[in-house]
């Protein structure tokens, strides 16, 4: 009887031994490997936004959630929008958060988009005083719509504005607003935000006038997605798993 529960014991012991094994391999497997380790590198188009309204700084917020529950050092890459996307399959950085919408033609090899975290609608901004003026696109011939390069608003004004509407590219929000606010452009070409449920994210104040709302493609939402280098191993799935649970934006 001694020896049954000797042997007993020592299958037990055994067993126990192999399952703190088999569990220590599935957190290795699941333990996320970034290009440097411990480090998560993050493209973004700006690295200290400032005002509420910013997009960039609802992302920067969620990404800091996001490394934060993981315990990573976010090392931030500020960049141009334009070809941002293409930054992780070339393993310059573990994760592109600059706002990208999952076109089939930014997709590339080694990198995967995320799911999506938010959608949008295009719209033009206009000055407060120009709203009896303009109501759509068609309204603009003769005048000067402001754009940035690479964006899906540029797409949009491009593929929209009659023969007439003057378009003028930027490189950056920066120039884009500073351009508008010194009355170089009569509108410019951007987003209004939604969630995934459908209700909107203020993008803005009183004093911001949106017109024009319309898809994109007719009928389909704009999905925003981050873009996650192959490489970094296990960072897809987790980032997929925060988007599921975590509400964008916070």
């Amino acid at each position: 009887m001694n020896r049954l529960r000797t042997m007993f014991s020592a299958a037990t012991g055994i067993l126990l031994v192999w399952a703190l094994i088999l569990a220590g391999g599935c957190a290795v497997d699941h333990q996320i490997q970034t290009l440097t380790p411990g480090v998560l590198k993050v493209a973004v188009t700006t690295d200290t936004p400032a005002n509420e309204y910013d997009s960039q700084l609802w992302i920067k917020r969620y990404v800091e959630l996001f490394a934060a529950e993981h315990d990573l050092t976010i090392s931030w890459l500020v960049v141009p929008f334009n070809e941002s996307w293409l930054l992780a399959s070339r393993g310059e950085v573990d994760l592109v958060a600059t706002n990208v919408a999952n076109f089939a033609d930014r997709a590339s090899a080694g990198a995967t988009f995320s799911k999506p975290f938010l959608y949008e609608r295009r719209a033009l901004r206009i000055n407060p005083e120009d709203r009896k003026r303009f109501a759509h696109i068609n309204d603009f011939v003769g005048h000067t719509v402001g754009v940035v390069s690479g964006m899906a608003a540029e797409r949009d004004v491009n593929r929209r504005a009659p023969e007439g509407v003057i378009v003028r590219t930027t490189d950056t929000f920066d120039e884009l607003y500073q351009a508008f606010g010194s009355g170089q452009l009569d509108a410019i070409a951007e987003a209004e935000y939604y969630a995934l449920d459908g209700e909107i994210i203020p993008s803005h104040g009183d004093e911001i006038i949106l017109i024009d709302h319309h898809d994109l493609t007719p009928g389909q939402r704009e999905e925003s997605v981050f873009v996650i280098h192959d490489g970094s191993r296990n960072l897809l799935a987790a980032v997929n798993a925060f988007v599921i649970r975590t509400r964008f934006p916070l």
